[in-house]
């Protein structure tokens, strides 16, 4: 959703101060001509400048430097720009440009402290003028960090403001708008009118961006005749523009939207296009909706080598997302923690100077000089105990997030294949057999959509509950894969035994009794069993072995248990 974090920056900032004329031209060009706006930069004597305009040469100097493509220098430029900067609506400026480079170098602490900054700065100037575009980079600022309801809040400030222009609106509204199609909370209004807005603001990046997205909200909402119909114009608005990943996002969509349609032939080329168009495979999210796509045809046309291969590409990109997102996850953690850790440092030596102060009054005066040590010390002591306990809450608190799924509490699906990893080399040493039970709900999106999402969160809980039971004692290992699918890694264990497990899970899950959620419906599920005789000693070979067996369950009725055979028919 978010990968154009920097190229929205190159075209977000541009608050024209008026100036020197040359500086004004170099402005102008900094982004539309970079070499243009160097050259001018070169004609200028910077003896003639006054003290602000000074400054501005400086922070086009520094951001023409964004294009030499060294991020850590360009930053370290900005941050030496800052500190010799007094505090005006350029400063303003100035901090906008350093957050989205510190944000984008993943420098999250220094973005975080930025962050604070320019909002903090916003009250001092109390120049409503600059408020909107400065809002803007604190928007791009939370949706990079995830924390989509703190974005949601600027967006809201940008398209309250009135002297938000149409530019600065769409941004803010197309960005909205992604947030709320990514929860589910979209609707096809709100896409059209940012349609209009963008296209009176002359911005065809971001009316292509709202098309394309409109279309996604369509086939999310399985209205493919709607979809149809904006399909060739989504597709040329994307070829426009030519951005690699909103065209590859695109496509991958469109792919889906002919399989629906029974045109498999032409799925089939759209998700390989998807797959030639990111060779260095940037865009993740993408290639893994493609191969996913390509596994499923393959497996309709009984192409069971095929799928496989594409199976094993989905899930090494799967894993390598997962990885990362957790790296980045814990990284901007790691930040906030240190933020706050060095606040709270500052503010404890704050409290200790003002009791040494007090302590040095009372020594001088000769009054319960002991009495007050005493009380300074152990104060002293109780809040660094304090700190140190907190930290540590923390810490347990982001291991848990690591490894665990916050919904079910089970294995998440990133640790749950390091443990299949750990399992699989042991065994591979002892000759032993591990095995691997895929299952997924069966009709869980039903039940969402006939009693809302909190009985199907419910259903989840009760359903993780019932198989952890059953896991605990024989000493198995429970994890979420994503949505309502699940596995178990069953170690010194083979395919017949992990079948027997299967079928004892299956008939629990069956067993659940749903009145206590208010309604009464039957809950069932259909399991794929492979082991590691069968595929050898290879996480990605294990996954998908389960997850061809669990499709051939669901295929041939659901609520049952299906072992992996290599030349099973589909």
């Amino acid at each position: 959703m978010y990968q154009y974090f920097l190229a929205a920056f190159l075209v977000v900032f541009s608050m024209p101060l008026l100036a020197h004329p040359k500086l004004d031209k170099a402005d102008k060009f900094r982004l539309a001509d970079p070499q243009l706006s160097a050259s001018l930069l070169a004609q200028i004597d910077t003896g003639d400048l006054d003290a602000q305009e000074q400054f501005r040469y400086r922070y086009i100097e520094t951001y023409l430097s964004t294009f030499e493509g060294d991020l850590k220098a360009t930053l370290a430029q900005y941050l030496r720009l800052l500190d010799d900067m007094p505090v005006s609506p350029l400063r303003v400026r100035v901090l906008q440009s350093t957050l989205a480079i510190a944000s984008y170098a993943k420098e999250w602490r220094t973005s975080f402290e930025l962050a604070d900054q320019l909002d903090n700065l916003l009250d001092q100037i109390n120049d409503p003028t600059v408020e909107p575009e400065a809002y803007k980079g604190l928007l791009l600022f939370y949706i990079n960090v995830k924390q989509t309801d703190i974005a949601l809040v600027y967006a809201a400030r940008i398209l309250n403001h009135k002297d938000a222009g149409l530019a600065v609106k769409c941004f803010a509204r197309t960005l909205r708008n992604e947030i709320n199609l990514e929860r589910g909370t979209a609707d096809d209004n709100a896409f059209h009118s940012a349609i209009n807005l963008c296209r009176d603001a002359d911005e065809p990046f971001f009316v292509s961006s709202n098309t394309v997205h409109l279309f996604k909200y369509y086939l999310q909402e399985k209205e493919l005749r709607k979809a149809s119909v904006i399909a060739k114009d989504a597709l040329k608005k994307v070829d426009d523009v030519d951005f690699i990943y909103l065209r590859s996002s695109f496509l991958v969509a469109y792919a889906r939207l002919k399989a629906a349609q029974q045109n498999t032939e032409e799925a089939e080329q759209l998700a390989r296009q998807v797959v030639s168009l990111d060779p260095e495979e940037q865009y993740k999210d993408s290639l893994i909706r493609a191969y996913k796509l390509l596994s499923e045809i393959a497996v309709d046309q009984n192409a069971f080598e095929a799928a496989y291969e594409y199976t094993v590409s989905q899930n090494r990109l799967e894993s390598s997302f997962h990885n990362e997102q957790v790296a980045q996850s814990l990284a901007i953690q790691q930040a906030r923690f240190d933020l706050r850790n060095k606040e709270n440092q500052i503010e404890l030596l704050d409290k200790r100077n003002a009791l040494l102060t007090t302590e040095s009054k009372l020594v001088r005066e000769q009054v319960q000089s002991m009495v007050m040590a005493l009380i300074i010390a152990v104060i002293a002591v109780v809040s660094l105990l304090y700190w140190s306990f907190r930290t540590r809450r923390l810490q347990t608190r982001l291991r848990t997030l690591a490894t665990t799924d916050a919904l079910t509490g089970v294995y998440n699906r990133g640790f749950f294949a390091d443990k299949g990893r750990e399992l699989l080399k042991n065994a591979s040493s002892s000759g032993k057999p591990v095995a691997l039970i895929f299952f997924d709900l069966d009709h869980f999106k039903r039940i969402n959509d006939t009693h809302g999402h909190q009985v199907g969160d419910w259903v989840l809980r009760e359903v993780v509950n019932t198989v952890s039971a059953l896991c605990i004692v024989n000493k198995h290992y429970l994890g979420r894969i994503g949505g309502e699918e699940f596995g178990v890694l069953l170690d010194n264990s083979n395919v017949d035994a992990a079948m027997v497990f299967a079928e004892k899970c299956r008939k629990a899950i069956h067993d659940i009794d749903t009145h206590i959620s208010g309604y009464h419906f039957s809950v069932s599920a259909s399991f794929g069993v492979s082991d590691s005789g069968q595929v050898g000693h290879n996480l990605d070979n294990l996954f998908a072995a389960s997850d061809l067996a669990l499709y051939q369950s669901k295929k041939y009725g659901r609520n049952q248990v299906c072992p992996y055979e290599a030349n099973e028919p589909a």
